[in-house]
């Protein structure tokens, strides 16, 4: 048997809301790239963008939620859906919070599941159509680091897209450790990078297998091989997973940022997170009420 794991990243570029990244493991009697690619279009799994898009969460909520569940009752809240797969668990991931007003935004609104009207019973049968084809899902987790943690990592003079590559690390080991040997790990590509091997600074000693136009390859002592790959979550079936919970969990993130403030000030709008002109309005409209708090800024808005 061979165990593929899929890691991608979420929100890498938005101004608000967390960067998040995933990975799902999986093990099948080939790594069939096509064929499994084939299986996943059937059943709506792959790039987060075509499958998730922001206004249409439902098919990704009842997967992600049946993830969740396993074989129990699925999350009643956030809360615990990120107890469920995160891989810090939630003190880990509140604890960069540097005081509990600033903290309020992103955790004090219960929201309750489903949010965007997922089902788990449908997410339960793509589960099961992924078995019917000879895939068993064996793990996924999913990490993220917010705005403060993001903006922290910038001000020593990094790049978001070596926290982004710090979180895929974190990931293929977790994998690497919950496996019986090691695992081949397909990852998407990080900002247009080609040579990985000097950010890959906790997978082990790194040999250069290829580093070539939309792919580079590597072995990693402590995990086995690493593939960087373009559009990998419409190519790789682990990866297309990895993208929509990730996609998920940084949706769940910003309807509790958003839905905090709307419930604060309710003649606030909805907002993405993204940069565009309703997140700038958001961001400008909510300016008094975070001063008035107050709510630190480096834990609202990106810096970089």
């Amino acid at each position: 048997m061979e165990r593929i794991v899929g890691v991608d990243e979420n929100g890498l570029g938005p101004r608000l809301g967390p960067l998040v990244a995933t990975a799902a493991a999986i093990e099948v009697e080939r790594y069939d790239t096509e064929a499994l690619a084939k299986l996943g279009t059937s059943l709506g799994i792959g790039d987060s963008k075509r499958h998730s898009a922001f206004g249409h969460m439902a098919h990704a909520e009842g997967l992600a939620l049946a993830l969740a569940a396993g074989r129990g009752a699925p999350p009643k809240d956030a809360d615990g859906f990120l107890a469920a797969l995160s891989l810090d668990g939630l003190l880990a991931l509140r604890s960069p919070c540097p005081d509990p007003i600033t903290a309020r935004p992103c955790w004090e609104l219960p929201l309750a599941l489903p949010a965007f009207g997922g089902d788990v019973e449908r997410g339960r049968e793509l589960l099961r159509s992924l078995r019917e084809g000879g895939v068993v899902l064996r793990r996924v987790r999913t990490t993220l680091a917010c705005a403060g943690v993001l903006n922290a990592w910038l001000a020593t003079g990094r790049t978001k897209l070596t926290l982004d590559l710090h979180l895929f690390e974190r990931l293929m080991l977790d994998a690497r450790a919950a496996s019986r040997g090691p695992v081949h790990a397909i990852c998407g590509m990080v900002g247009g990078l080609r040579r990985y091997g000097p950010h890959l600074q906790q997978l082990g000693k790194i040999g250069v297998v290829e580093e070539v136009k939309g792919a580079s390859r590597y072995r990693a002592s402590g995990v086995g091989t690493v593939d960087f790959e373009v559009k990998a979550d419409d190519r790789h079936l682990p990866v297309g997973l990895a993208s929509m919970v990730g996609k998920y969990v940084r949706e769940l993130a910003m309807a509790r940022l958003v839905g905090w403030y709307r419930a604060q000030d309710p003649e606030l709008g909805a907002a993405s997170g993204y940069h565009d002109p309703v997140t700038a309005r958001f961001v400008e409209a909510s300016a008094p009420l975070r001063r008035r708090l107050p709510i630190q800024d480096d834990c609202f808005e990106r810096r970089g």
